[in-house]
């Protein structure tokens, strides 16, 4: 009988414990993509490019902007014939101008807001899953709805962008251009102290039609 209270005794207390933790840490729930328009542009980093990130990522609510700090990094994107010493902007996927000067700038901000869209999240699935209660480690899961229509290439696939937030601009770690997106390659088992951005898009004809965002 004394050994059957001491085994409740632990229960209670094992109880107890994991009750006031889980009061003191927050429960890791889902984080889901959102819809955005996907402004991106390097290779170069000056005061130009962070005034744009600092535009697009904290007065506009509809865009985010990805700087890729390598030419090696478009390509992998899928944008050829970006050279280190470039300043181009994008916007869905489509050139809008430089940054090299301050009245480039000013045009690439205008283009943004004449161009910009409504964008959707059309059927793509993007979301980090917790692998435990407290998001020790996490699952990046994509994913495209079944009433996605086939893509025709050229100029069509899918996109997967890893970034982080380095001093306000959102530098671009990895990028990845599959015309298939089951062929990207799908990040697993992360670490809570290694959570990054994630963006996760479509190219129909050349353009971005439908996208999702993960911020870091």
């Amino acid at each position: 009988m004394k050994v059957k209270r001491n085994v409740l005794l632990i229960i209670v207390t094992a109880l107890a414990a994991l009750l006031i933790y889980s009061c003191s840490t927050p429960i890791a729930l889902p984080k889901y993509g959102t819809p955005l328009n996907i402004v991106e542009a390097g290779p170069v980093r000056n005061s130009n490019l962070e005034d744009l990130s600092n535009w697009c990522n904290n007065v506009r609510t509809d865009t985010i902007l990805l700087w890729y700090p390598s030419s090696a990094l478009f390509s992998d994107r899928g944008i050829e014939s970006v050279t280190p010493n470039d300043r181009y902007a994008f916007l869905n996927n489509e050139f809008v101008g430089s940054y090299d000067t301050y009245s480039n700038l000013q045009n690439v901000k205008e283009q943004i807001r004449d161009r910009v869209e409504s964008i959707t999240g059309g059927n793509l699935k993007l979301r980090l899953e917790p692998n435990d209660l407290f998001g020790t480690t996490w699952d990046l899961v994509i994913g495209v709805g079944t009433q996605e229509k086939v893509l025709i290439t050229p100029n069509s696939g899918y996109v997967l962008v890893q970034f982080i937030n380095e001093n306000g601009v959102y530098r671009v770690t990895s990028a990845e251009f599959r015309t298939n997106w089951q062929d990207l390659t799908v990040p697993k088992n992360i670490s809570s102290s290694q959570l990054r951005g994630f963006a996760f898009f479509k190219i129909e004809g050349g353009k971005v039609t439908a996208a999702r965002v993960i911020e870091p």
